[in-house]
């Protein structure tokens, strides 16, 4: 043979094709310019399918992915896909370069990758698991961070807006948008859920190949078993108030499964549609129960029904026991609890998603209200000892922000029996707490404010004041900060930017973020924080800090005290502290500071 026919390029085409298909995408770029064979192998439609497949796992709903990895080879142009996504990747890595070494355009460069959609995931995940050593590590990962909770946050309002548009949707889906609002970097989005009810749903058919061949009775009761039997077992007395539980995405992928009953039975019934039976949440006081129907023209002992007669249904409590539950002992409870026998089928009948989401914000925020009980000590006086359940996942900030906008957009309906000032006066109670939240840790979602929230109160006052501050924080984005420098009427500001402190009094953990040469709060808030009691008055200087807790604070300077040599910064701080500064300076003790346009000498 000569040393041609021995060539890497007179390889058969199939090994060439598995070859190239191990071969990073640049170099098969490299490797295709060496002849018009290798050139044409390596434009062949299975190879860049394959790149598709292995190089991105987070895919925009756009694209329909599932459907064209399904579909035929030839109907899909593999190679531009993926130069799309790569151009999508180089866009929001020179995106995300801007949003961490400016302040400047730093809201619309946010928007801007939110804007190329679930595509950008892959690429802020990346830089998110940036390394210990990078120069900006803090900012980096904060950033990442805080776009991808922006992209999801709008993928989960996008489902509440069609829910309450009237549209269908999955109870998976709609109760996994809390999930979204809390995922931050971690797995369990919408395709995860799905994915674990799918999983679970094929795990009951292998193990019992009969199962179609049964009764819905006793289909409905094998699901129950077989779920508990997997440790879906509801959630013990001491940790009923867990924030988690009510996470359907965390409940499924939690080892124990903990979760309140609506949970539950969310999950029990997603699982129960896919193999078939017509199960359904039922919205009992204090309580949720599985409603599962009859097949039409059948019993739930597969009899004949005619069809003269009401079809058949029966109630389960997956959440206590694999038994089936009587509707004359729910009946029962409902009289003992004092409700009218004229108002029982309004509690016995099936919820509505909605329903279903509402109610689950409510049990979030009752579960946020006595964690913030319990860290301030109340159990046992001014001494804090945590309950077991309290948990810092997930992020309970977070988690309340979602329910206001669950409740801003699903928690009103109009219809006839309610009025417009009703509706009105109802969006009223959430909007202020939305507003805080969003101005102190979300600032990036002014969009989201423009197009979700703007609307619902158009034509009133709350919607003219919105549109003017959100007006406001486009302007502030546009416009560089004030220069604050070091001169001789600076000397007295004793300390930096950056410095890491513990308040004398209150002993909570800070960085400073910025500084005044004099306290510049308004009267008001000067008389309700005894300014003119400290001993040094209003003319010391004043600081802004960052606190571990999320808070902003306005700190005089007689109440600071800098951290010792043997002190780090917590990692609560450390993961805040991304927001202002590049990273922690081990040598120096202090935050290398990101905001030098605006603080240059510091």
């Amino acid at each position: 043979m000569t040393s041609h026919e021995l060539s890497f390029a007179s390889l058969p085409t199939e090994i060439l094709q598995a070859i190239f298909e191990y071969l990073p995408p640049e170099s098969l770029v490299n490797a295709s310019i060496a002849s018009k064979r290798l050139k044409s192998i390596a434009d062949q439609p299975i190879v860049w399918r394959h790149y598709c497949r292995t190089q991105f796992r987070y895919w925009d709903t756009k694209h329909n992915i599932a459907g064209k990895f399904a579909g035929s080879l030839a109907d899909v142009d593999w190679k531009a896909l993926f130069v799309e996504r790569n151009k999508t990747d180089r866009a929001t890595t020179q995106l995300l370069n801007k949003v961490v070494s400016s302040q400047l355009d730093r809201i619309a460069n946010i928007q801007e990758i939110a804007n190329l959609g679930y595509d950008a995931k892959e690429t802020l995940l990346r830089h998110y698991n940036v390394g210990d050593d990078a120069e900006d590590v803090l900012a980096r990962r904060y950033y990442s961070n805080a776009v991808l909770e922006r992209i999801h946050r709008e993928m989960a309002i996008k489902v509440w807006k069609e829910l309450g548009n009237g549209k269908p949707v999955d109870i998976e889906r709609a109760l996994g948008a809390y999930d979204m609002f809390t995922l931050s970097t971690s797995d369990g989005d919408f395709d995860n859920i799905t994915a674990c009810m799918d999983n679970l749903a094929k795990e009951v058919r292998k193990e019992n190949p009969d199962f179609t061949s049964l009764s819905t009775r006793q289909q409905a009761l094998t699901l129950a078993s077989i779920l508990r039997a997997r440790d879906f077992n509801g959630v013990s007395d001491d940790a009923y108030q867990a924030l988690r539980n009510n996470f359907i995405g965390i409940v499924l992928k939690s080892p124990d499964h903990e979760s309140l009953p609506l949970i539950s039975v969310a999950i029990y019934c997603c699982i129960a549609k896919r193999l078939g039976l017509d199960a359904r949440p039922c919205g009992y006081p204090f309580h949720v129960y599985g409603l599962v129907f009859a097949p039409k023209d059948k019993t739930l002992d597969g009899k004949y029904l005619p069809s003269s007669q009401n079809a058949e249904y029966m109630y389960i409590d997956p959440f206590r026991s694999e038994m089936e539950v009587s509707e004359e002992t729910l009946r029962s409870m409902l009289r003992d609890m004092g409700v009218p026998a004229t108002n029982h089928s309004a509690f016995l009948r099936d919820a509505s998603t909605r329903e279903l989401v509402l109610r689950t914000a409510k049990n979030i925020m009752n579960s946020v209200q006595t964690i913030r009980r319990a860290e301030a000590g109340s159990y046992h006086g001014s001494t804090f000892h945590p309950p077991s359940w309290l948990s810092t996942y997930p992020d309970m900030d977070n988690a309340f922000y979602g329910t206001l906008w669950a409740m801003l957009i699903l928690g009103v309906q109009a219809d006839e029996a309610a009025s417009v000032m009703t509706i009105t006066t109802r969006r009223r109670q959430y909007l202020p707490y939305l507003c805080e939240r969003f101005q102190q840790h979300f600032p990036w979602d002014v969009t989201l404010m423009e197009e979700y929230v703007i609307p619902l109160f158009y034509d009133l006052p709350e919607g003219h004041r919105l549109m003017q501050y959100v007006s406001a924080i486009h302007g502030s984005d546009r416009t560089p900060k004030p220069v604050v420098a070091r001169s001789e009427r600076t000397l007295h500001v004793k300390y930096k930017i950056g410095q890491v402190f513990q308040h004398r009094r209150y002993t909570y953990e800070g960085v400073i973020t910025g500084w005044d040469t004099s306290c510049i709060a308004g009267d008001e808030w000067i008389r309700h924080m005894g300014v003119d009691r400290l001993t040094q008055g209003q003319e010391q200087s004043f600081y802004h800090v960052l606190v571990c807790d999320k808070s902003v604070r306005y700190v005089a300077e007689e109440n600071i005290e800098l951290i010792g040599e043997d002190f780090r910064p917590s990692a609560a701080m450390l993961k805040l502290a991304g927001r202002h500064f590049k990273r922690w300076d081990e040598k120096n003790r202090i935050f290398v500071s990101n905001i030098r346009d605006e603080y240059p000498d510091d």
